[in-house]
């Protein structure tokens, strides 16, 4: 028995990748002129929109010419250059008629961040975690009009945060959100594994020294927890066991995401997040956050008025097809190397590390990526 269950291993090792990249091969490959918009681009490796573009390569979806997607040029928005020089490739120079003609020869387009690159950590490279002047950043006039005229064409549209948050102005947010049916409640947050700040150096400044000004300048947090930010500044902080029973935000999805999409029931989600609420009935939620305050973390979000459940992922399909995710989804530790590996969205699924709650992995694997390749494929390929 022991002996037949190595074969078996031996035979999956070897001959596993083997069927897998024949199963790529004969997937019929399909053509889109997909625009991208990514505003915040430190580096060339284009982190914050690498995930989509693996989908993209992994899923066949190639350029109109037959080329693959290339995260280093295949977007708008902010392109790092030598020296601290860069390059901004965008929309706000185009005329409203221009607007009109890509909007017409674009089939979709993701607004994968609009947060933008700032003076400290551009050109100093120091102080990176306090605020700064901003380089570049946040949506435009031109963003919005693009968008109403993707919607207005029926056109598949994607975004996700920093979408309606700082640096975009109120007025573009406003339009944004009623084009949308969307409203941004002005809070966002995130899960730090590490709330101490001799232990954490990456903790941003500018939380600690909000904090501090609002509570009598102490910060008692030694342990993990959510920090929450609100448009006015405004510092609300659930730790670990002082505040929280379970202390990393779960994404939960409701069986009609379950079973259209391929997500799971639920799932870990230990990154940058918005609370956005819809204003239009046609705004379906699939799936949600739920926060696991005790009474006295429930107390605090009260105060705050922070819901502990509130909406991670719309979908609108009634007229004009278009998703938001309620956070930095994109933003994944994809590998250029290894992680490019046909087939390795099955292989993945068997080495994810579960236990690390930091770990963004597990999140890509098994609800971003079956999440937007069924988009795309209910939208390209029905």
């Amino acid at each position: 028995m022991k002996k037949k269950l190595i074969n078996i291993v031996l035979f999956g090792i070897i001959f596993l990748p083997l069927i897998l990249w024949l199963l790529w091969i004969i997937k019929p490959a399909y053509r889109a002129n997909i625009l991208i918009l990514d505003k915040t681009v430190l580096t060339n490796i284009g982190l914050e929109h690498r995930a989509f573009d693996w989908v993209l390569q992994h899923q066949k979806y190639f350029k109109p010419n037959g080329d693959s997607y290339s995260p280093e040029q295949d977007y708008l928005g902010f392109f790092p250059l030598k020296n601290d020089s860069f390059l901004i490739k965008d929309l706000s120079k185009l005329t409203e008629k221009q607007i009109d003609s890509l909007s017409s020869s674009s089939d979709m387009t993701y607004f994968t961040d609009s947060y933008g690159i700032y003076n400290n950590e551009w050109y100093h490279k120091q102080n990176v975690s306090e605020h700064s002047e901003k380089v570049y950043g946040g949506l435009d006039k031109n963003d919005v009009l693009f968008l109403r005229k993707m919607k207005e064409k029926k056109k598949l549209i994607m975004a996700e945060f920093n979408f309606f948050a700082t640096p975009t102005s109120p007025s573009e947010r406003i339009e944004a959100e009623n084009l949308l049916g969307l409203k941004w409640s002005g809070w966002t947050g995130r899960y730090f594994e590490q709330l101490d700040t001799l232990k954490n150096p990456e903790l941003p400044k500018w939380i600690v020294r909000l904090y501090k000004d609002q509570h009598q300048n102490k910060w008692p947090f030694t342990k993990p927890g959510i920090v929450f930010i609100h448009s006015n500044e405004t510092i609300a902080i659930l730790e670990k066991e002082t505040d929280l029973n379970r202390e990393v935000p779960i994404v939960k999805s409701f069986n009609y995401g379950v079973e259209k999409y391929g997500i799971p029931k639920e799932i870990r989600y230990p990154y940058w997040f918005d609370i956005t609420l819809s204003t239009d009935t046609s705004n379906r939620v699939i799936s949600y956050y739920e926060l696991y305050p005790n009474e006295r973390g429930d107390s605090v979000l009260h105060h705050h008025n922070i819901p502990k459940i509130f909406p991670a992922a719309f979908e609108n399909i009634a007229a004009s097809p278009y998703y938001y995710f309620c956070g930095d989804f994109t933003d994944s530790p994809i590998r250029k190397t290894f992680d490019e590996i046909i087939g390795m969205e099955y292989l993945k699924m068997f080495v994810l590390n579960e236990s690390d709650l930091n770990d963004r992995t597990p999140f890509f694997w098994r609800y971003y990526l079956p999440m937007t390749t069924k988009i795309l494929d209910n939208y390209f390929r029905k």
